[in-house]
Order: C-alpha cells, then structure tokens, then sequence
C-alpha cells in the first residue's frame, strides 16, 4: 500500500474511531481561559462564543512582492461545548495557507483572477480534553464559483501540551475531490506549530507542515517553514506575525529556488 493512501485510510478511521468514542460529558471542548497564556489554550472554544480569525495575507515571494495580497475571514460558532461550526476562507493549512485566498485585493494584474473565489464550510465534535485535545475535523472547500470545484476534507485536529509552557499543535487531513476528478487530485495537508509561551501574554510558534497531491507525491509535496508571535491584548482580542518560506524543504520546482516563495501574514482574532 502506498504512503498516500496509508495517509487516507488511517485520517479517516481516526476521525470514525474518534467520534464513535466521544462522551458529551467528558468530551467536553477546552475552558481554558480567553486571553493570556494561548499554549493553554484547546482546539475550540466553549459553547456559546463566537470567534472571528481575520487574516491579511502578503505575497513576499522573489520578484512578486504584493502580488497578491488577500483578506480571508473565518468565522466560528461554538454551539455547546463539543460541536463548533465555522465559515472560513483560508484554505486547509490554515494561517499557512498562501496569499490569495478569501479576497483577493490586487487585482488581475497583480495576482488575483477574481476578487471572491472561493469559500469552506467548517465542522469540528471536540472528543478528548486534558494534556491531549482531539476533535474530529471536517471542511467542505468550495476552492473556484466558476466553474464550481469543491472537495471534502477529513481529518483531527489535536493540541498537546508537551509541558507548562509548551505545546505541539497539528491539523492532519485528507481533502476529496468531489467535481473535478479528471483533473484535480485528492491532497494531505498537515499544517503543524511547535508554540512556546514566552510570556503571560506572548506566544511563540515555530512552523511547518506538509501538503502535496496524493497521486503525484514525489512531485507535487510542498514543506513550508515559517515563525509566527502571538500578542494577547485583552480577553476578546489577539493580535499575530507571521513570516513562512512556503516551499523551503518540499520538492523544488524546475527554476524556482526554494527559499523563493516567501509570505508574510498579519493575524487578528476576536473573541465574544
């Protein structure tokens, strides 16, 4: 059996085994609390909050420095404490996505073929909480309108902490196709953050990842590597930096050295 499909077929059973072992009162997504201290923080907030990820993407790349740069918004409700439901637009490595999703701000000569293409439905069931927090994850990615390109991504997102003030943050999952099967290959994303709390309010991450096509592997696999701060301001209110060389150690492309592709992104989450 090849790696890819190992891939595929243990995302899926973890998310199955996962919600087939959740109990509603022990399953409980985190109550950690808002603001300071993010490392101690889980992978969903608890019932009742509203949360908004607003993301300001800058392409850094050699010779396309602002080509694009894009605004994607995501948007989440906690509706009890294991189930958080989601509007987003930053793609499935999430704040490692590149620039150019959600809205596109410069234009066709500058990067951007639309200024709004493209959209995901998001659902996360919280199943563990402690020095480990799993919750399943599933997104539905509508990646073009026109003509519409949409896929089905499966798998758990998990938080844990490796220590008072360290925490190992990942996002595996398989991504479907579902329209464009002819042409679009099913995909692994695995966006990944080592995060250090430096101070009360001040939270480091190291980051990286992997995303590549399933069928085309060994050619297509892409390992970003980038830092990002995070700066608690109030209890509803975060700020963040983000600076990645999106390809540093995946497969070079032919004419494309790998410390070419470079983005930088400004975060701002809010809280209810």
């Amino acid at each position: 059996m090849s790696i890819p499909r190992a891939c595929l077929i243990g995302c899926v059973l973890a998310s199955l085994a996962s919600v087939a072992q959740a109990d509603d009162e022990d399953a409980a997504a985190s109550r950690a609390p808002d603001g300071q201290y993010a490392v101690m923080r889980g992978v969903q907030g608890p019932a009742g909050m509203f949360a908004a990820r607003l993301l300001l993407g800058f392409n850094v790349s050699a010779g396309k420095a602002g080509d694009p740069i894009s605004f994607a918004p995501d948007l989440y409700y906690s509706v009890t404490d294991t189930l958080q439901l989601g509007l987003v637009h930053d793609g499935p490595m999430g704040w490692q996505s590149r620039p150019g999703l959600g809205f596109c701000l410069t234009g066709q000569d500058h990067g951007c073929p639309h200024v709004y293409d493209n959209v995901g439905f998001d659902a996360m069931y919280g199943v563990s909480v402690g020095a480990v927090r799993l919750s399943t994850h599933t997104s539905l990615f509508l990646s073009h309108f026109s003509p519409v390109t949409m896929s089905l991504a499966l798998g758990v997102m998990g938080k844990a902490r490796l220590g008072s003030n360290v925490a190992l943050l990942l996002d595996p999952k398989i991504a479907i196709e579902l329209t464009e099967r002819d042409t679009i290959d099913d995909a692994l994303y695995v966006p990944l953050e080592l995060q250090f709390q430096v101070g009360a309010s001040t939270t480091l991450k190291l980051l990286t990842g992997l995303s590549a096509g399933l069928s085309t592997f060994a050619d297509s696999y892409e390992i970003p590597v980038g830092i990002g701060l995070l700066q608690n301001l109030t209890r509803h209110l975060d700020i963040g930096l983000r600076f990645s060389f999106d390809n540093l150690l995946g497969h070079e492309p032919m004419g494309v050295g790998r410390a070419d592709s470079r983005s930088l992104a400004l975060l701002f989450n809010a809280r209810s």
